[in-house]
């Protein structure tokens, strides 16, 4: 289950060419956290670990968290962020990133209050219907707008 020290070394030298400013390895290769300094006011932040089958599962943790699941090796890895962080150095080019973090994290507080409602309280099933009535047109919306937008850089 540990990978070896020559596993590490890839995944260290194969990150710190794409960019990343700091990897830490914790619990003797079992975690990872690689931070990529984009900008003054951009840090995007990966945690991944190996799970007991062997697998790699990450996390981007900064500038909002997000699940990726489960990889099957570290060029996976790896790969996923050389694209991720790809699309973010483009994706900052557009006069709205700063609107669209503070939306993302905005999602992210939505989950976490749909999460302790459902959790605390005994929630209707008449305002369990509104509820996903009304995300479902936000993903419709989101749909809707991602088919007439220019994609970034364009």
């Amino acid at each position: 289950m540990i990978t070896s020290s020559f596993s590490g070394d890839i995944i260290n030298v194969s990150l710190r060419q794409i960019g990343a400013t700091s990897i830490k390895e914790v619990r003797n290769g079992i975690l990872y956290i690689a931070k990529f300094e984009l900008a003054d006011d951009l840090c995007v932040t990966y945690v991944f670990n190996v799970t007991k089958r062997d697998k790699y599962y990450l996390q981007r943790v900064e500038p909002y968290p997000i699940s990726y699941g489960d990889f099957e090796g570290a060029s996976e890895v790896v790969e996923f962020i050389r694209r991720d962080i790809r699309k973010f150095r483009n994706a900052m080019q557009s006069h709205n990133f700063p609107k669209f973090l503070e939306t993302a994290n905005d999602m992210v507080r939505l989950s976490h209050a749909a999460e302790l409602l459902f959790l605390e309280r005994n929630v209707s099933a008449e305002d369990m219907d509104a509820l996903r009535r009304s995300l479902q047109a936000s993903v419709e919306t989101i749909k809707q707008i991602r088919e007439h937008s220019p994609k970034v850089g364009q």
